[in-house]
Formats: C-alpha cells, sequence, structure tokens
C-alpha cells in the first residue's frame, strides 16, 4: 500500500512537470507566432527609416562613400552646417521632411529618405525603394 501511494505522488509530479514544460512550449510558440504574424516586433535601431534630426545626427559632421543604385560612386564630407564637400565640387544639403536634400548648384535638387543599416552604414532612399548606400566615417579618415 505504501508503495502505491509514492507512486503515485511522483506520477503527479512527473505530471505536473511535463504540463508545466508544455504550457511553457506552447506559450512561448503562440506569443512568437502572433508576434511574427502581426509585424509588432520593433526593428532594430540599425534598420530604422531615420527622422530629419536623426539624419542630422548621424550622417552631418561626417565623410560618407559609397555607391548609388546607377553605379556612381561617391565620397563627400557633409559639415554640420549642411555644406557637402565632395572631390572637386561643393553642394548644400537641406533636411525636408524627414529627407536629406542635396543641391550641387543645378536646377534639380535631390531628396532622399535615409535607413539606418548598421552602426556604421547608410541607406538611401527614394519612394521606399533603395537607391544608394553608404558608410560614415569621420571626416579626414
Amino acid at each position: 500500500m505504501q508503495r502505491s501511494l509514492v507512486f503515485a505522488s511522483r506520477q503527479r509530479l512527473a505530471t505536473l512537470a511535463i504540463a508545466a514544460t508544455l504550457a511553457a512550449t506552447l506559450g512561448g510558440g503562440v506569443s512568437s507566432v502572433f508576434a511574427a504574424d502581426a509585424g509588432a516586433a520593433p526593428q532594430p535601431e540599425s534598420e530604422r527609416v531615420l527622422s530629419g534630426d536623426q539624419i542630422q545626427q548621424r550622417v552631418w559632421g561626417h565623410r560618407v562613400h559609397g555607391a548609388m543604385a546607377n553605379g556612381q560612386s561617391y565620397d563627400e564630407t557633409y559639415a554640420t552646417d549642411g555644406k557637402i564637400q565632395g572631390d572637386g565640387y561643393t553642394g548644400q544639403a537641406r533636411i525636408v521632411d524627414d529627407r536629406m536634400c542635396f543641391d550641387y548648384g543645378s536646377d534639380s535638387v535631390e531628396c532622399y529618405g535615409v535607413r539606418a543599416a548598421g552602426d556604421d552604414r547608410i541607406e538611401w532612399l527614394q519612394q521606399g525603394e533603395v537607391a544608394g548606400e553608404g558608410v560614415i566615417e569621420a571626416p579626414n579618415q
């Protein structure tokens, strides 16, 4: 008789342990599925489209070099006042509606959204599509 009581107690403990493990597994799995489906998981800081203030903080006062989607490479320094210095040319940048706009003295001003693509990388966006990429460095590196 003693033996069956001990067995019954152990069986209940084992059943509770299995139930707890199953609940934890299903609970985590269900919430993960809902989060993925809802798209509610926040984007990492390194993959966010930047606001105008964030563009100024991250890009201005730095050298950025990279290439545009059309294959044209660039290497420019953006002063904290928005002045652009390239190899043999200058220009002026402005922030308009959370986009960085480039004026090189022609009739055309190009504006791009900026998305962080890592700690020192950015992507230039036009109509939500990547139009170029760049690496951010301290000036004169």
